[in-house]
This record gives structure tokens, C-alpha cells and sequence, in this order.
């Protein structure tokens, strides 16, 4: 009996470590948002003394930040971590340095980390130094939230979401229709609530960086920027595929001021002149090999952008560039929004001529999350990975 309150005593403090985690999660990159809690056993009993999140930009760690706020009261207290604490000298101390030091008598890990650098290295610091170690507690909810750093490490690529908008039929509106605006532009049609665009502008706040194809760019001529009050700063690099280096400079991507230049994917065989066209600071310019489609090679595109030190990609593109990250499996996650109205003949399939049946028996894709949105549904499904997916 006094197992199961002591495994139920850890979920507890973990999932509220996993909450403060979730905080941080797309602002953090190249490094993991990592969450921490220190409790001490006093009188009243467990008690939280401090909580913390990686820091922006992935600097400070959790783990100093608690141990900081806490001061001497971290001494003899049980520390939950998301992630397996680091044990190496970056561009800042190794966070076991700091527990250590502080007088911690018990650390409790979620994940091990896959980071060669840290991989086992820093439960054994711990327990060399004779600290109680517990590892393994919402393990799966851990290794989902650090899924990008993740396979950042071990496979060179960013954790992918792919995001699209359909009707209640479970078709998506064409572009370069009427009604897009208050000036009644040209420009897609919306299928969803506004409730649910709010609910993509925070899926925006939660990634690195936002990739579109030419297409997209051109029809719906979008900012991509997440316009919810108070997280604006938290807008993510965006990144358009460009093969042939020939989209306007009058878009609105290439017209904003976000602090992250937008980030042009062109092939090889481009001129110095078509480059020199796009001199602005504002823009950024990266050439992609090309596959066998003559389009941009997509796992190429992926390890590029790692590389880079992205590990969280939202992939708001048309309906070919989502079919090609599922049928390549490069889809992590599927993120659905469904309105309330039908389209019948006005609508198209998702996933150029595949419905969303497809994409969720392309692989193993199993629904782990669903929100109501007013008269809208938002559905999250994550690609089933097999227990190994993470290891070298």
C-alpha cells in the first residue's frame, strides 16, 4: 500500500513539473523545455517551495531556477524533473553540479535523456554523490513533450506537425475565393470558427518555426504569425518553400517585423541575380537539395532545419505538402480543426486527392486529444511510434 501513495505521491509532483514544462515548449529550442519542482516534507506535509521552466532561448535550466528560489529550503527536499538532468559543461554548469550542491536528498526523472553528452551520465552523478534517484515517472508523457529534442538527437529532425482546417464533411475550402477579409479580398474561404483560429494561433506559439509551401504563399498570402493577446512575441520563424526563388517581396510574410526573419528553402541553379533580389535582412535565404519529384527533398529539408537547431515544425502548408509529409512519414502529429458547416462539391480532400481516412491509416495515428470549441472540434493524433523510435 505504501508503494502505490508513493507512486501516486510522485505522478502528482511529476505532472505538475510536466505543466510547468509545457510552459516553455516552443520557446526553448535548440534545447528542451524542461519543468521542475522542489518539495520539502514539513508539518502540513508535501509542499511545493518552487517551481520552474526552462528559460527562454533554452537558458537558464529548471533546475537552477528552483533550486535558486528556494535557497537554503532546498536542502534535504525531493526534486522533480521532467528530464534527465545534464552532467556536462555547455554554456552553462551541469545542472547535477547544482543539485548536488544544494543538499537535494532525492531526484525524480521523467525521461533519461538521449542527448549523447547526457545519456545515463547524469543519474549516475547522482547517485554517485549519494542522492535517491527514481527514473521513469510519466515517462510517456515526458518523452511526447521533449519528442523534439528527442528526435533532434537521434534522427536529425524536428518533431512535425501537421495542421489542416476541414468542414463537418471532412473536406477543405479551395483558395482564392471571396470572403477572406472585411474588404472582401481574394482568399480562402473559412471552414472553422474564430474560436478555433485562436486555437491555431496558440499551436503556433508552441512550435520553432511554421513551413508553407509556394502555393500557400502566393493564394492565401498569410502572415503566420500568432496574433493572441500577450503571446505575439512568441510568433515562430517562418519558413516557405520556394524551389525556383520567384515569390513577390510584396507578401506580408516578407512585410513584418517579427523579430525572426522568414526563412526562403530555394533549390540549387539559382542565379546571383535572383539572390541579390532578396538582399532585404529581413529575409533569409538557405538552399534544399531536390528529390526525386523535383521538389524539395523533404528529409533533406528536415535534417537542414535541425541542424539549425529546430525541433518543433508546424506544417500549415496546402494539401500536397501535408500528403507529402504523411506518405514520407515525417508526420508526427496530426492536428485537426473541423467546423460546423458542410461544403459538398464546393470542397476538396485534405490531402490533395486523399481524405482524412487516409492520413490516419497511412500509419499508425491514434486520436490523444480532443477539444470542443464551441459549434468546432479540434482533434489531436499522434503517430503511434514504437518503443525504440527514440534510441540511436
Amino acid at each position: 500500500m505504501g508503494d502505490l501513495l508513493d507512486q501516486e505521491k510522485d505522478e502528482k509532483f511529476m505532472a505538475s513539473a510536466l505543466a510547468m514544462a509545457r510552459r516553455g515548449v516552443g520557446q526553448t529550442a535548440p534545447n528542451p523545455s524542461v519543468g521542475a519542482v522542489l518539495v520539502v516534507n514539513d508539518d502540513k506535509g508535501d509542499q511545493i517551495i518552487a517551481r520552474a521552466s526552462t528559460g527562454a532561448g533554452g537558458r537558464p535550466h529548471a533546475e537552477p531556477q528552483v533550486i535558486s528560489q528556494a535557497g537554503n529550503n532546498a536542502k534535504d527536499a525531493t526534486l522533480y524533473v521532467t528530464l534527465e538532468p545534464c552532467n556536462h559543461q555547455g554554456r552553462t554548469p551541469p545542472c547535477t553540479k547544482a543539485i548536488i550542491n544544494a543538499g537535494i536528498k532525492r531526484v525524480v526523472i521523467a525521461s533519461t535523456d538521449k542527448d549523447a553528452r547526457v545519456s545515463g551520465a547524469g543519474v549516475a552523478a547522482l547517485k554517485a554523490a549519494g542522492i535517491c534517484v527514481t527514473t521513469r515517472v510519466l515517462e510517456q508523457e515526458a518523452d511526447t513533450l521533449n519528442g523534439g529534442h528527442f528526435l533532434r538527437q537521434t534522427q536529425n529532425r524536428p518533431y512535425t506537425i501537421v495542421k489542416t482546417a476541414i468542414s463537418c464533411d471532412n473536406l477543405i475550402a479551395p483558395g482564392l475565393m471571396a470572403g477572406h477579409s472585411d474588404k472582401n479580398e481574394q482568399g480562402p474561404v473559412w471552414v472553422t470558427s474564430p474560436l478555433s483560429r485562436q486555437r491555431g494561433w496558440l499551436l503556433r506559439a508552441q512550435v520553432d518555426a511554421i513551413l508553407i509551401g509556394t502555393q500557400t504563399a502566393l493564394i492565401d498570402n498569410p502572415s503566420l504569425t500568432c496574433r493572441l493577446k500577450g503571446l505575439e512575441s512568441r510568433s515562430p520563424q517562418p519558413i516557405i518553400l520556394d524551389k525556383d526563388l520567384k515569390l513577390p517581396l510584396s507578401l506580408n510574410l516578407f512585410q513584418t517585423t517579427a523579430p525572426i526573419a522568414p526563412l526562403i528553402i530555394h533549390g540549387p541553379d539559382i542565379s546571383n541575380a535572383q539572390i541579390e533580389n532578396y538582399a532585404p535582412p529581413s529575409i533569409e535565404l538557405c538552399e534544399c537539395p531536390l528529390g526525386k519529384d523535383n521538389q524539395i527533398d523533404l528529409s533533406a529539408l528536415n535534417h537542414l532545419l535541425a541542424t539549425r537547431g529546430i525541433t518543433r515544425l508546424l506544417v500549415e502548408g496546402g494539401p500536397t505538402l501535408a500528403k507529402s509529409y504523411i506518405k514520407q512519414g515525417l508526420a508526427d502529429e496530426l492536428a485537426v480543426f473541423q467546423g460546423a458547416n458542410a461544403l459538398g462539391s464546393a470542397g476538396m480532400p485534405p490531402f490533395d486527392d486523399k481524405p482524412l481516412s487516409w492520413a490516419l491509416n497511412e500509419h499508425p495515428f491514434e486520436l490523444a486529444y480532443q477539444l470542443e470549441l464551441q459549434d468546432n472540434m479540434y482533434f489531436r493524433y499522434q503517430f503511434i511510434k514504437p518503443t525504440s523510435v527514440y534510441q540511436e
